[in-house]
């Protein structure tokens, strides 16, 4: 009969997150995760298996923080607008400049299996959705000139996401992260 866990594993995993979240999963050294988690070898093989299924189980831990980014009770324009205003700002606070694990996950696609890549193209395909749903929502409340083409503004507004995190973790000024979200906003076709 195997003992009862003696660790906190959504503690443990959230920890496991912040390490791949600032080094990438393929610097994240296992040693580095057993300081960050202060887990042996064997605990963390035996609740997670292997590094690639903690960085699984780390990386939809952040999706659902991530998902709890976006606005509610808000929709078309505003939601955009509110968004986007988040994500620049979440792109600056950060002391240590990490980014968004799921770009970063994207970013590094080389280092991970087919199933982690499709996890996080999953979870890109969820921010063009949220674009696309606000933007059919701004054109239902006529706040879209009718010749906007919602899949370009959602690829687009997609880019824009990923330019704000790429930018953070690059080390870009505040002022030019801004100006980014700014201009995308700018360039909507508002009716």
């Amino acid at each position: 009969m195997s003992r009862p866990r003696a660790f906190d594993i959504d503690a443990v995993t959230e920890q496991a997150m912040q390490v791949f979240w600032q080094s990438g999963y393929a610097a994240a050294s296992m040693a580095d995760l057993y300081a960050a988690t202060g887990l042996k070898p064997g605990s963390v093989y035996a609740a997670f298996g292997d590094k690639e299924r903690l960085f699984q189980r780390a990386f939809e831990t952040y999706a659902a923080h991530f998902r709890a980014t976006l606005p509610q009770g808000l929709t078309g324009l505003a939601a955009i607008e509110a968004w986007l205003g988040v994500q620049a700002d979440l792109s600056v606070a950060d002391p240590e400049r990490k980014g968004c694990l799921i770009v970063n996950t994207v970013a590094e696609r080389h280092a991970h299996s087919a199933r982690t890549h499709a996890m996080a193209q999953a979870r890109m395909d969820e921010i063009r959705a949220f674009f696309r749903t606000a933007l059919d929502q701004a054109a239902a409340a006529g706040e879209l000139r009718p010749d906007a083409d919602p899949d370009l503004w959602a690829d687009s507004l997609t880019g824009t996401v990923v330019s704000l995190m790429t930018l953070g973790r690059a080390g870009a000024e505040e002022r030019t992260i801004r100006n980014v979200a700014t201009a995308a906003l700018a360039g909507l076709p508002r009716a």
